[in-house]
């Protein structure tokens, strides 16, 4: 092994480590003691509370409301995550299908200036978007915390740069079998899509999911509460505390677990 070969390993060990310490810690923690994490702080050997903790949560004796349970958390968390990793698709996947083959006279400045939606995070525009979501009677429902976060322009962009590679033939060859924009998008562009459609329902599903301040913005409905918002009631620095934030984060890594051997799948096959 030569040592240009001995550095790249350590630098790629090195972060593979920095990015997982984290969560390892998190682990870790989940199974001590609210009294050890207070004294002692973050620890990185395994305890002896983790039955303890992680029934905590499970059997809801966490100082929840009856309103605000772990399952309705874990529900208004799923809702907000797949509705918007569902819609955030669907519409980036239309607005490029629209962009690229209906040959609009203005097609470029639309997309560059949906790029430009970018510049400006959901955070940078809270107060007109309360407005608008108050105007229309969607706070305290899971519309309201749903549609602000739809603009994703990225998921745009990694659509229009796809099928601008794709062949005209495939086009004209459907035109001449007589197919519509209709069939041409559900028969060709569709399953063609199927790897980039589940990397950008995986991203938007990740931001739709971490969502804090928004929620904390739209809703003063206790049964609208995530399980990012839930965090705070248990405590940072408590047993259980840490057992939740564990358990926050198992969907979306199953999800990119299943993303990944989707599109690995997909490659293959393509």
């Amino acid at each position: 092994m030569t040592s240009r070969t001995l550095a790249n390993h350590t630098i790629l060990i090195a972060g593979v480590v920095f990015l997982f310490l984290p969560i390892v810690v998190m682990l870790m923690s989940s199974t001590h003691s609210s009294g050890t994490l207070r004294t002692e702080g973050m620890q990185l050997l395994p305890g002896g509370a983790a039955q303890a903790n992680y029934g905590r949560v499970f059997t809801l004796e966490a100082g929840f409301t009856d309103r605000v349970t772990a399952l309705q958390m874990l529900k208004n968390s799923l809702i907000l995550g797949l509705g918007t990793g569902v819609l955030t698709t669907a519409f980036s996947l239309g607005a490029a299908y629209t962009l690229v083959f209906f040959k609009l006279r203005w097609a470029g400045f639309v997309f560059w200036l949906t790029l430009v939606t970018l510049l400006f995070p959901l955070e940078a525009r809270f107060i007109n978007t309360f407005e608008v979501t108050s105007d229309l009677g969607l706070i305290n429902t899971h519309l309201g915390l749903i549609l602000p976060t739809l603009s994703l322009a990225l998921g745009t962009f990694f659509y229009r740069q796809y099928f601008l590679t794709i062949p005209p033939s495939y086009l004209e060859a459907s035109i001449l079998d007589g197919a519509g924009p209709v069939r041409f998008f559900v028969d060709f562009i569709v399953p063609l899509s199927w790897p980039r459609t589940w990397a950008v329902f995986a991203i938007s599903f990740i931001i739709g999911w971490n969502q804090y301040l928004w929620p904390l913005m739209i809703s003063t409905d206790d049964g609208l509460y995530t399980m990012v918002r839930g965090i705070r009631l248990l405590g940072q620095n408590s047993g259980p505390g840490m057992a939740f934030v564990v358990l926050s984060i198992l969907p979306p890594l199953v999800l990119l677990f299943v993303f990944h051997r989707t599109y690995f799948t997909a490659r293959s096959e393509t």
